[in-house]
């Protein structure tokens, strides 16, 4: 490694800290910060190779253990956030000697449908790596959620059994929840990261067609199925399940809205659509489910080639 990827990765990890370092110190001011902990990361991996982005990986690790004076707090930036961004920045940069046309070799990239792929599954392993590492229960944490509640007036005139309701369904919703707001965090970082490195010159990959190219491979068809299937089941197993069922809904739901920008193209109202549905997600959330449909669909269509599968 060059002594200045050595030196941008220590960088990029220590930047990575401070910026996640809101929720470790319970800020509230800087837990919007810790939103784009991944960038240093991504970025340190983008543009001065994979190794300088695992280098900034650990040091986000050892800045954080060291700050809070226990492994555990660095074990929080490192699964869910650093070890994740570093994955990502190597799988993104990829590449493999191809013949082009005429005979004259060129660089065939790590395709974005396998890039959506591992993020969808890296957010997965990160939420059970992280619910085992604190022993999430629902069982024990359902009667904290419904104290909590009531500490904070929010249940008003319910009484305790609706109380205990709500708490054993949003307890139920975290392992659907959590993994698909991660991905989201993940994605928007790696685009934001590879803006900035295609900016500044450092990112050789070169721009991909995110509308034409943000699918998935039809095997996350069968891995859904069986995942959702499995969800019902209780215990442990339901639990990794259902994580595994809110990342990839969120993945799929990516594909739908990808279909939208891309059958979009080229008509007038096309910002009128665009802004349309995403004011409608924002306000009312529920139209997330017609673009997991559109995604399952589009998934399912037969592949334009053999590569696509």
């Amino acid at each position: 490694m060059k002594p200045d990827a050595l030196l941008i990765g220590l960088l990029a990890g220590l930047a990575s800290a401070l910026l996640f370092a809101g929720l470790v110190t319970q800020s509230s001011g800087a837990v919007g910060l810790a939103l784009v902990a991944p960038v240093p990361i991504m970025l340190a991996s983008l543009g001065w190779g994979s190794a300088s982005g695992f280098v900034a990986a650990l040091a986000a690790f050892g800045a954080v253990a060291a700050a809070a004076g226990t492994l555990n707090a660095g074990f929080s930036v490192l699964i869910p956030v650093a070890l994740p961004a570093a994955i990502l920045g190597h799988i993104a940069g990829l590449a493999r000697p191809i013949e082009g046309p005429h005979r004259q070799p060129q660089l065939d990239w790590f395709p974005v449908r396998r890039i959506l792929l591992s993020a969808t599954l890296l957010a997965a392993a990160a939420c059970i790596a992280l619910g085992a590492l604190i022993g999430f229960d629902r069982d024990e944490l359902a009667p904290l959620v419904a104290e909590a509640l009531t500490q904070q007036g929010a249940s008003g005139d319910l009484q305790s059994a609706q109380v205990q309701e709500i708490a054993h369904f949003v307890v139920g919703a975290i392992p659907f929840v959590q993994p698909a707001f991660l991905l989201l965090t993940l994605v928007i970082c790696l685009y934001v990261s590879a803006a900035i490195a295609r900016t500044s010159g450092r990112l050789q990959r070169p721009r991909d067609d995110i509308p034409a190219t943000a699918t998935l491979p039809r095997n996350a068809l069968t891995l859904f199925a069986v995942a959702l299937a499995a969800s019902f089941l209780g215990g442990t197993a339901g639990t990794v399940a259902a994580v595994l069922v809110g990342a990839l809904a969120l993945a799929f739901t990516f594909v739908g809205l990808a279909a939208l920008h891309r059958r979009t193209r080229g008509r007038p109202s096309r910002v009128l659509i665009l802004f349309t549905t995403y004011a409608a997600i924002a306000l009312l959330s529920f139209p997330l489910l017609a673009f997991l449909v559109l995604g399952l669909f589009e998934t399912a269509k037969p592949p334009a080639s053999p590569a696509d599968a």
